[in-house]
């Protein structure tokens, strides 16, 4: 419920439990219910804060309303329409997790090519399909592991997860359980690692291995690594040029690289306080993002569904009930345990529908509501009171004493309720809400809604419990509990400590769910319930709460809670609330306060205040902007950059909003401190009583409001907060006395933007900024208008603005002046003048005046450069009488009729009266209105009597050249019009009116002509005529409607009667009408006579045809038709019989009955019509009667047959021939009776004797011989089908006792083999009641044989258990035994015992042969493997015998060296493929051999398996001592000396892989030993080889001992660590040496040199580097150095610029020991610009070391002249002097084409070509 928004919940380290089981019942205490009074019911929340003490502590209640409280249901049930979601219900706990496949496989390759070097290149099988292993990770990882499933076997329940199958077989989990242990068994056990490492240092890391080298990483990462050593590792970027290269996914910045997550595979970044939740540090290792994890293909939720009508959710959730429990009433425990059943995924898969989350606003509310339609079944006085009522969910949140209602705007769900149509099983899932709000949910109609709940203050316990539950779907998605889409058996809660309560609702309750309290449940059946969230006083502690959560896991809340608490501090609260309010702001206002000093002390200086809201005393009306880092709310304050002016970040991340310098953030904030704390002030006075928790709380604000020393450092030391604000207020006030400047007031605001945030205590500083800015303002207003008044008279014509004589009045009214501006004395001038005109304007106003004059002086008004309001009176009074005139003008100048409107002409009398200006116009315009007026008396005149239309038509002709419209004229044509166009239409009408087929069309408009005759005005001659033509109008229509539709006689002579009146009776209609009349009379005379007498069937037909012809309704004609169709009727009824008589016809599925026989002649009786079937009817009556009574007497000899007593007597007696013959004579006489085709009642009681006979016939043949159990069980089944008719006869009891008494015998005869075995005792019951069966002796002498077979095999089972010694029970005996017993024995004891036994040994048997493997061929091999297996741990352990026979093929002078010893001496980290000595096979665990020892010590019978097993054991347990002691001193083992230990681990290697057995433990620490020994070996060759390692073999070596956890204290890694400490420090120091450019002098390089090269380890690349510093050059024979050089063409020997006194590069130079010439070179020499701009683009050529040879010249003097310079460099160049000497080198030996050619490639790029 709420708005939607999830809310985060504090994340733990994953574990690992069991999954969860149902419980056979569920054991929940239930929450508290409460029954209110009437007068308690009144309030809501008074009633929720009486119970709140005792109710809380459960975290939900049930409130039951009075009897009382019945509201009327608000929606229309036949009209609401709603969605439904789908919800998979088997899905809620029991489905995979929604992790995404590719990236755990993209981490497992890695796991792999990390541990073992390789890849998973195939697929794994399963089933015939490809095993998923990411979901077969997580299942086990569900269910708590590998180890924890297969001790508790728990694969079934693995397998539902990845695979479809509903079941699998034994041999396919095991098959599961292999595939886990060979793929995925290493990785669990990495990764439960990688887990405890990450929560032991409170990180949240994926995996802990890194990429190997930073080139891997992707360019631009910013990303902070750890290496396994715990040392940071920067990845820096490639090319610094490069700016936020990855921004972070949720601030949208790519600063704070450093603190950047990337997912190893979609690349995309995330700042580690940017993660929900927030990361403390950079994880180790590997780390995927969340959309990575998870996989949209197996992501769950509630998917939208279908529309529904209540009616149609109604049948399907019916017809879902039914399905589930039938049409009984099922129990709340029997579906609450099969909703469980369903969500522990143990039915199948099950899908409900919910109309959940529906918002009232749109669909309506089951509560009234005012702006709703009141349905009809509710009275209006009971509509209104519920509307208004408290109770009243859509009144709930904004009652008195809510905190809610300072809310503005309607949040679904919190302040809007939602409406939830459910059906069975429908379920909201376990949450708490939104903010920790109170809910209150009620249910309006339906069945029951079942909750849970567990009390807020074990919320942690709660999550802590779902996490280790479900730790698969937790990982994937960590804010599962969010989405409302996972439940959990409370039952699981409970055993893990968890309080739960639960409470059933029933319609018309309501139920309380209190803050932080998680709940779920599910509906019963088809239900209608409503909720919605309030919040009371004491409700604020936990809004924080749920404030703070939103901002930990960056989720943006429902509302700002702080906006709340500062809109309620506003408005008047109560005694109840203030105390909550209280402390929630004096907590506001010092974190405020604090955060605001931090950043003060940290230099953010700047500060503005919000814009303050526009309604301040609604919550919610303006939305404000989030901090970008953690979604946020920032009503209170915010820091803002210049850089990135559209992001805010709260003040707790500050630091993180960008990387520049604190001076150019800046702050702000909606209230200061000092508004803060009179809020708390204002809050305070509400208190009704002041506790110790009020006063302490009074105490801290006004300590923390106290002024402290609150200082920072400036350059002359330090200065605190109030001596910044003093010094500022005396500089300020300085500012009011000098000439106003705009940047000494601006730079004296902008320094006191520090001070205005702050306390009371900064109240001068605020007023005195005040002033400023008021002085500022109006400074900045008087220079603005003296401008604009300067402007504008320079420049009138360019639409400037003028300036408002008010603006100035106010601006000069100012006393005192605010400050000192010498421009107001100009402004003065301007508003006197403007002043004076005003006046001169009003005087004008007021006077008559000429418009010449107004003229004049408004173009006075337009020359000031001062806008006064009078000027726009006067130009309106100027346009107005302008208007005037041009109007009088047009009138006088209309020469048209009715062309000017009377209204005008007054309007135009009216003006000239207001405007006061004489024109000569005014008389003309009098003199029209007077002429107007007479012709409207003259209209009236003729309206007001009655008007002939020829006067009227004189009147209009005169007045037609009237130009003036005067109405009473122009309503007057109206009327003659109406007239002389109504005398046109009744003409029209009246043309052939008699020949229309229309008549009723003609009757309506002549009806409509006489209405609107009578309406004229005007009178009319024609209006009489009208009448006499409706009426005959009138009887045509009637004549019309009679001629095609039938009407009786009658009719027909009223209307020619009524037309012969009209004279019309001669028109063509009524001619035809008199001629029907004749015939239908002729008609009735004719059926009148054939009524009277018994006619045949074809008369009465003719007389119906004939009167098909006649359109006249005939009175006789329904009886005719009536005699007709009885006839028709009884000869259909009689044709069954008549032809069921008939032989030739084959008999009907449905017979008639013999009773319709009687009846139908007696009906014959009636009929009117003569037929000659009536006789036949009657014989077939009489046939039938007399078989009626031949069979009645054949049903008496079969029940005096059914009567006999005595059976033995009867059998002896010839009874079964007795039978047969009544049999045959019931079938001849059945089958007479079916001839006949009829239903007769006799025949189904033959057939029931018939049937019952022969059984009785068929169990009388049993007597003679023993039949089989089948043929009884068959006999048995035959007579449950047979019918009851007889079940009360003597014959049939006795036969179907014996018959039973026979089915219980054969079936202990029998079936005594098979699944079904009784016992001795059932046997000897059976065979005591043999008198039952004493017509089947054969069978009693078969019971009494078997009896003793069984005993006779009891006694020999006895013996063997009891009576035999251990030794003697041997597997050979007790199998015969099982076989014999099997087939003989009845259910005993002695049986069970003998199958359990052999049961076990053979299961252990079976065990045994899984657990070896491959060294079972068959069944009878398991000795054999055993024995086996035994010997390989005596074989011995000497180097020929180890190899076998091809020992003696080696000669006595060779020397051999095992593979074991090689593998120890050559120091390999893996033995590859297994040595000589490997045991072929697959080798088991020590620990499962111990497990099957233990199995089998509590078997009965001896077997010589379990010997040669303990045999095995204690040679392994005994061979295990051996090299445990062994390992424990390799391990232990840290001195030079390695030959004794390493023969002991050779022997111990061997031993551990001739062996057939494997223990995992041994195993593991001898690996480890072996390979510290190896380590330590190679350690060994590399010092003591005989060249010098060089320093990468060092540094790996080191970094493998530290991977094998080589001791410090170890002789060879302290050796190796003294090597690479020695070697590090000369290498330091000789690249120092190398770039001091001289320094240091040559004798000192000589010996650094010589120390180097006698050092244990080869440093090459930093002795070349001093070899190279050794080098001298030029004439002042010095090392390379920043000097610019030249090379001489000839010797290529390098000289200085300055030393051979050079000032530009020369197209070729030769030296003087080259050329002594004494002439100078010139210095002067022109250079080629475009050469000389390419050779700084060139890398110096270095001089060869050799100065004999000299070098070929190159062809291209551009070339020459590029590479024989060394220009001077600095640190900034490209090639840096730091790196002079390493270049030079590079280049001596590198070819000069390559050289060339990278010059050639950088040429080729634009940005290095010159710019022309």
């Amino acid at each position: 419920m709420g708005k939607g928004r999830p809310r985060a919940v504090e994340k733990g380290v994953l574990g690992q439990n069991s999954c969860v089981s149902l419980c056979g019942s569920l054991n929940i205490p239930s929450g508290p219910v409460y029954y209110p009074t009437e007068d308690e019911f009144r309030d809501p929340l008074e009633y929720i804060y009486k119970i709140r003490p005792e109710a809380e502590p459960y975290g939900i209640c049930r409130i039951v309303p009075p009897k009382s409280w019945k509201p009327p249901f608000g929606l229309n049930l036949e009209s609401f329409e709603f969605p439904t979601k789908t919800q998979a219900i088997h899905q809620l706990q029991a489905r995979p997790a929604s992790c995404d496949s590719k990236t755990f496989e993209l981490e497992y390759n890695r796991f792999l090519e990390n541990h073992s070097g390789k890849k998973l290149t195939r697929k794994v099988l399963f089933e015939g399909e490809e095993l998923d292993l990411c979901k077969l990770f997580n299942a086990v990882k569900r269910y708590g592991g590998y180890d924890k499933i297969a001790k508790e076997k728990k694969w079934g329940d693995v397998s539902r997860f990845v695979t479809s199958a509903r079941k699998i077989s034994e041999c396919a989990k095991h098959v599961l359980s292999q595939l886990y242990r060979e793929h995925l068994y290493d990785y669990e056990i990495y990764y439960n690692k990688l887990n405890q490492e990450a929560g032991r240092s409170g990180k949240r890391g994926m995996h802990e291995e890194r990429r190997s080298e930073c080139g891997t990483e992707h360019s631009g990462s910013k990303r902070r690594r750890k290496n396994s050593e715990g040392e940071k590792i920067k990845i820096c970027k490639v090319e610094e040029e490069e700016e936020h290269d990855q921004i972070c996914e949720q601030c949208k910045s790519g600063l704070h690289g450093e603190v950047m997550l990337l997912c190893d595979r979609c690349n995309k970044g995330w700042h580690i306080y940017c993660l929900s939740p927030p990361l403390k540090q950079v994880p180790l290792g590997n780390w995927y993002c969340l959309d990575c994890l998870n996989s949209d293909k197996d992501s769950f939720g509630f998917v939208p569904g279908k529309r529904y009508t209540i009616d149609a959710f109604r049948r399907m959730a019916d017809r879902a009930k039914k399905k589930w429990f039938g049409s009984a009433s099922a129990s709340r425990m029997q579906i609450e345990k099969k909703f469980w059943e369903i969500v522990e995924g143990s039915v199948g898969e099950v899908e409900v529908m919910y109309g959940s989350d529906l918002d009232t606003s749109i669909y309506g509310s089951g509560f009234p509501r005012v702006d709703d339609q009141r349905p009809e079944s509710a009275e209006a006085k009971e509509w209104d009171e519920y509307c208004s009522s408290p109770w009243n969910l859509n009144n709930l949140p904004k009652l008195k004493g809510s905190v809610l209602r300072a809310v503005h705007h309607n949040i679904a769900g919190v302040m809007v309720p939602w409406l939830y149509i459910g059906m069975l099983f429908s379920s909201f899932c376990w949450h708490f809400e939104d903010h920790c709000f109170y809910s209150m949910n009620y249910l309006h109609w339906g069945e029951p809604k079942c909750w849970y709940s567990v009390p807020g203050g074990e919320a942690d316990a709660f999550e802590k419990v779902m996490r280790n539950c479900l730790p698969d779907l937790f990982e994937a998605e960590p804010d599962l509990l969010f989405q409302l889409v996972t439940m959990l058996n409370p039952s699981v809660l409970q055993e893990n400590g968890v309080p739960v309560y639960t409470v059933l609702q029933e319609p018309g309750n309501f139920v309380i769910t209190f803050p932080r309290s998680y709940h779920g449940g599910f509906n019963l059946g088809l239900n209608c319930a409503e909720a919605v969230n309030f919040a009371p006083a004491d409700w604020l502690p936990h809004g924080r709460f749920g404030a703070e959560l939103y901002q930990l896991y960056r989720k943006t809340a429902v509302l700002s809670h702080d906006e709340l608490l500062c809109v309620l501090a506003k408005i008047e609260c109560d005694s109840r609330v203030a105390p909550y309010l209280k402390n929630e702001l004096v907590r506001i206002y010092t974190k405020e306060k604090t955060w605001r000093e931090k950043l003060w002390k940290n230099g953010i200086v700047k500060s503005s205040p919000l814009p303050s809201r526009k309604c301040p005393e609604y919550v919610g009306t303006e939305e404000d902007s989030t901090c970008i880092i953690c979604k946020q709310y920032l009503y209170l304050s915010a820091v803002v950059c210049c850089c990135r002016p559209s992001a805010f970040v709260c003040l707790e991340h500050w630091e993180r909003l960008c990387e520049c310098k604190s001076s150019k953030h800046r702050l702000l904030y909606r209230h200061s401190l000092a508004e803060l704390n009179d809020l708390v002030l204002a809050v305070d006075k509400y208190c009704s009583e002041e506790t110790t928790k009020s006063r302490n709380k009074r105490r801290e604000i006004s300590s923390s409001n106290e002024p402290r020393t609150l200082s920072k450092k400036v350059k002359g030391g330090q200065i605190t907060y109030n001596q910044l604000a003093e010094q500022w207020l005396m500089r300020s006030s300085k500012i009011f006395q000098n000439t106003y400047s705009r940047d000494v007031y601006v730079a004296a605001l902008k320094e006191a933007q520090q001070f205005l945030w702050a306390g009371e205590e900064m109240d001068p500083v605020r007023d005195m900024a005040k002033n400023l800015v008021n002085a500022r303002k109006w400074a900045e207003s008087v220079r603005r208008c003296v401008f604009k008044c300067k402007k504008w008279s320079r420049h009138q014509c360019d639409g400037l603005e003028k300036v408002h004589y008010d603006l100035i009045n106010e601006l000069l009214s100012a006393n005192p002046l605010p400050c000192n501006e010498p421009r107001h004395i100009k402004l003065k001038d301007y508003a006197e003048e403007a002043r004076i005109l005003t006046q001169e304007i009003n005087t004008a106003l007021l006077a008559s005046s000429k418009i010449s004059e107004l003229e004049l002086l408004y173009s006075r008004v337009q020359d000031l450069p001062v806008h006064v309001k009078e000027s726009k009176k006067l130009s309106q009074k100027i346009l107005a009488a302008k208007v005037w005139l041009e109007n009088v003008t047009k009138c006088m100048s209309e020469k048209g009729p009715a062309a000017v409107e009377v209204e005008f002409l007054y309007k135009l009398k009216s003006e000239i009266l207001e405007i006061q200006i004489q024109f000569p116009e005014i008389e003309m315009l009098l003199d029209l209105l007077k002429q107007a007026e007479l012709c409207r008396a003259r209209c009236n005149e003729v309206l007001r009597y009655p008007i002939n239309l020829k006067n009227v038509e004189v009147f209009l002709r005169e007045m037609d050249s009237f130009t003036v419209n005067v109405p009473e004229l122009k309503l007057l044509r109206e009327y003659h019009a109406d007239a002389v166009c109504w005398i046109s239409r009744f003409n029209d009408i009246l043309l052939n009116i008699s020949e229309r087929e229309d008549q009723h069309n003609a009757v309506t408009e002549l009806t409509c002509i006489l209405k609107d005759g009578a309406s004229l005005k005007i009178q009319v001659d024609e209006l009489p005529l009208v009448e006499v033509e409706l009426q005959k109008a009138c009887c045509r229509e009637k004549a019309l409607k009679a001629r095609n539709n039938k009407v009786s006689m009658d009719f027909l002579r009223r209307l020619m009667i009524e037309a012969t009146q009209l004279h019309i009776d001669r028109e063509k209609l009524f001619v035809d009408m008199s001629e029907a009349l004749d015939a239908a009379t002729c008609w009735e005379e004719r059926a009148t006579n054939i009524l009277s007498h018994e006619a045949d069937l074809c008369d009465f037909e003719v007389a119906i045809r004939g009167a098909e012809d006649l359109c006249v309704i005939l009175p006789s004609l329904n009886d005719v038709k009536e005699a007709l169709s009885m006839a028709v009727s009884w000869l259909e009824r009689a044709n069954p019989f008549l032809v069921s008589c008939s032989p030739l016809l084959p008999v009907s599925s449905s017979l008639p009955k013999f009773e319709a026989l009687q009846d139908l002649v007696s009906q014959s009786k009636l009929l009117k019509v003569s037929l000659k079937e009536r006789r036949m009817v009657e014989t077939v009556l009489k046939d039938c009667e007399e078989w009626k009574s031949d069979a009645g007497s054949l049903l008496q000899d079969a029940s005096r047959l059914f009567d006999t007593t005595n059976i033995c007597d009867g059998l002896t007696g010839g009874l079964i021939s007795r039978i047969e013959c009544l049999v045959t004579r019931i079938e001849f006489v059945k089958k007479t009776g079916l001839s006949f085709g009829f239903d007769l009642d006799e025949i189904p009681k033959l057939e029931d004797a018939c049937s019952t006979l022969q059984w009785c016939e068929k169990a009388l043949s049993f007597c003679s011989n023993a039949p089989s159990f089948e043929d009884v069980e068959n006999l048995m089944k035959a007579s449950e089908l047979l019918p009851r008719t007889f079940a009360s006869s003597i014959l049939w009891s006795s036969l179907i006792d014996g018959v039973k008494w026979l089915r219980q015998a054969s079936e202990v005869v029998f079936v005594c083999c098979k699944s079904k075995r009784c016992g001795l005792g059932d046997a000897q019951e059976i065979l005591a009641n043999a008198q039952c069966g004493s017509i089947y002796p054969s069978m009693v002498g078969q019971l009494e044989n078997a009896i003793k077979k069984h005993k006779s095999w009891q006694e020999q089972a006895y013996n063997f258990f009891f009576t035999l010694e251990p030794r003697e029970r041997c597997w050979s005996v007790i199998l015969p035994l099982k076989e014999v017993g099997v087939a003989d024995a009845f259910s005993c004891s002695e049986l069970e015992l003998v199958l359990s036994e052999v049961d076990k040994v053979e299961k252990w048997k079976q065990s045994c042969m899984e657990v070896l493997g491959t060294l079972i061929e068959d069944e009878n091999s398991l000795l054999g493997a055993l024995k086996k297996m035994s010997q390989t741990l005596e074989r011995s352990f000497y180097h020929l015998r180890c190899l076998g026979p091809e020992a003696t093929c080696v000669k006595s002078s060779e020397v051999f060296q095992c593979a074991y010893c090689q593998y120890l001496v050559v120091g390999l980290i893996s033995l590859d493929g297994g040595g000589p000595l490997r045991f072929v096979g697959k080798r088991p665990e020590l620990k499962m051999l111990i497990e099957l020892l233990s199995q089998c010590e509590d078997f009965c019978v001896r077997i010589e398996e379990r010997e040669i097993l303990k045999e095995l054991v204690e040679k392994a347990l005994l061979c295990k001592t051996r090299l445990t002691e062994i390992v424990d001193i390799a391990l232990a083992f840290v001195d030079k000396d390695l030959r004794r230990i390493s023969g002991k681990l050779t022997a111990a290697f061997k031993a551990t892989e001739v062996a057939g057995v494997y223990d995992h433990e041994v195993d593991s620490n001898l690996k480890l030993a072996v390979a510290r020994n190896s380590w330590k070996l190679q350690v060994d060759r590399l010092l003591e080889g005989s060249q010098k390692p060089t320093m990468q073999p060092i540094q790996q070596r080191l970094k493998e001992g530290l991977t094998l956890k080589i001791p410090p204290e170890d002789h060879f890694r302290q050796k190796l660590t003294e090597v690479k400490r020695v070697g590090m420090h000369w290498a330091d120091y000789a690249k120092k040496v190398a770039g001091d450019s001289g320094a240091l002098g040559l004798d000192k390089v000589f010996d650094l040199i010589s120390e180097g090269e006698n050092l244990p380890v080869h440093l090459e690349k930093e002795l070349k580097l001093l070899r190279a510093r050794s080098m001298l050059y030029c004439i002042c024979r010095k090392p390379y150095g920043q000097r610019a050089m030249i090379a001489c063409d000839q010797c290529d020997e390098w000289y200085h610029f300055d030393c051979i006194k050079l000032v530009c590069v020369p197209k070729i130079y030769i030296c003087p020991a080259c050329k002594p010439i004494k002439e100078e070179l010139p210095t002067s020499l022109s250079v080629d610009h475009e050469r000389s701009s390419d050779a700084k683009f060139v890398e110096p050529k270095t001089p060869s070391p050799q100065h004999t040879k000299s070098r070929k010249k190159p062809k291209k003097a551009e070339s020459s002249l590029a590479q024989k310079t060394l220009p001077v460099t600095d640190q900034n160049n490209t090639f840096g002097c730091s790196s002079g000497i390493e270049r030079l080198w590079w280049r001596n030996r590198k070819p000069f084409r390559r050289a060339a050619k990278k010059r050639a490639e950088l040429e080729s790029l634009s940005f290095f070509h010159p710019q022309h």
